[in-house]
């Protein structure tokens, strides 16, 4: 009978495992899950260098990666395994900062069991998390519900350009990360799928929350499309105590799309709120995103140009700016208190 190392060895052929466990020490289990454990990790190897060769001592600058600990099963698992790694791998998220960049992988022994080991960049609360736990009694700002929504287009429009195909859109593949770190990319997308256009196009048919009125579909990205439109008004329902009027059947109802629309747009731009001129904006948005028919569907594309992701990318730069000149001067506020205390 075959063992897992057997099997491992033999699929391993001709792949690179890089990850050692003796060069990290998993400090902290950030996530349980039926299948594998996630580990915050801290290295044991030579301090981080950037792209220029340079030494890189500030800790600001250092992207937090996490470890996922799969243990491994039969010869069908780790085969997927290996080739979701691959395919993660050959994504560039150099050009695609809004998909999660993985780094390398690795097989790691635990008491006679073997694990598939894999780094990536943090983060590991996904949108379901960061939704139910960190925003309990907590209104999403405007600016997030922009952030999601332009990580994901910019995910969608690369990935279909790139012949990539997505099997999973819900709020259990989309991650939220640090604005500290990663402001540009709030938001990111954990591919799961494959390249394989041979592979029977069959993702629409589990139906969820999130779910186009399709099943079959010429454009995937664009079925997608509609979902984020649904995730959208999903977290402004959600964050405002008003998820129990969020319908979780318009895929099979789409005549509550319009009543929909018009109930988030009202919590999102609610009166006395800030930035008001981008109330109309902000609906023709989402109208578009859920457009019925998917043939009048814009395309990712497309969608980016709007004007309301365009002036909510301005909003974002300006308080980026503000919160600055806020750190500047604590620091200087700072050096000011210890010169005076020297």
């Amino acid at each position: 009978m075959t063992t897992i190392l057997e099997t491992v060895q033999k699929l391993a052929q001709g792949r690179t495992f890089s990850l050692r466990k003796g060069h990290y020490s998993l400090t902290k289990t950030a996530l349980i899950d039926e299948k594998f454990t996630v580990y915050e990790v801290e290295t044991k190897k030579d301090p981080t260098w950037d792209a220029s060769g340079n030494r890189i001592d500030d800790e600001q600058w250092k992207h937090s990666t996490v470890i996922r600990l799969t243990k491994l099963h039969d010869e069908e698992q780790i085969r997927n395994l290996f080739n979701l790694f691959d395919i993660r791998k050959s994504i560039d998220t150099e050009k695609c900062s809004s998909i999660i960049t993985y780094h390398d992988q690795g097989i790691f022994d635990f008491q006679g069991n073997l694990y598939h080991a894999t780094r990536y960049d943090e983060p590991f609360r996904d949108l379901d998390f960061w939704i139910s736990v960190d925003h309990v009694g907590v209104e999403i700002d405007i600016l997030d519900v922009y952030r999601l929504a332009r990580g994901c287009l910019e995910s969608f429009e690369y990935l279909g350009e790139n012949g990539y195909i997505l099997t999973q859109f819900d709020e259990h593949n989309v991650y939220a990360t640090s604005l500290s770190e990663d402001r540009a990319n709030f938001f990111k997308i954990m591919f799961k799928g494959h390249q394989n256009p041979e592979i029977p196009l069959n993702v629409l048919e589990k139906r969820h929350k999130f779910s186009p009125p399709e099943i079959e579909t010429k454009d995937l990205y664009k079925s997608y499309s509609f979902s984020l439109g649904l995730m959208l008004a999903w977290v402004i329902s959600a964050t405002n105590n008003r998820v129990s009027e969020f319908p979780s059947d318009i895929y099979t109802n789409t005549n509550k799309i319009l009543e929909l629309i018009n109930t988030v747009v009202g919590i999102a731009y609610k009166e006395g709120s800030p930035n008001q001129q981008l109330k109309e904006l902000f609906k023709v948005f989402l109208e578009d995103l859920l457009q019925v028919q998917e043939d009048k569907r814009k395309s990712a594309k497309d969608l980016l140009s709007y004007k309301w992701i365009i002036e909510s990318d301005k909003l974002d730069y300006e308080e980026y700016k503000k919160e600055c000149e806020e750190y500047q001067k604590a620091l200087a506020k700072e050096r000011e208190e210890n010169e005076k205390n020297f």
